[in-house]
């Protein structure tokens, strides 16, 4: 946070939800009735991580991508 502040940066973003709401949510990950795992559409190593940062900008593939540094 140093270069943050020092650099006089601006940090965005959304935590999405309380903390209260996440054992309901893990409870429902454990049961199998919510699947996370179906919003991850690819997987890719490191050295692909700068092409898929690119095609975000021009409409890249839809979902999440999971970047596997050892891939």
């Amino acid at each position: 946070m140093s270069r943050v502040i020092g650099w006089e940066l601006e940090v965005r973003g959304s935590h999405g939800m309380a903390a209260t709401d996440y054992p309901a949510m893990l409870a429902r990950v454990a049961a199998g009735t919510l699947r996370p795992d179906r919003l991850v559409t690819r997987t890719i190593g490191l050295a692909e991580a700068p092409a898929a940062l690119a095609a975000m900008g021009v409409g890249g593939p839809a979902g999440i991508t999971v970047i596997e540094p050892g891939r």
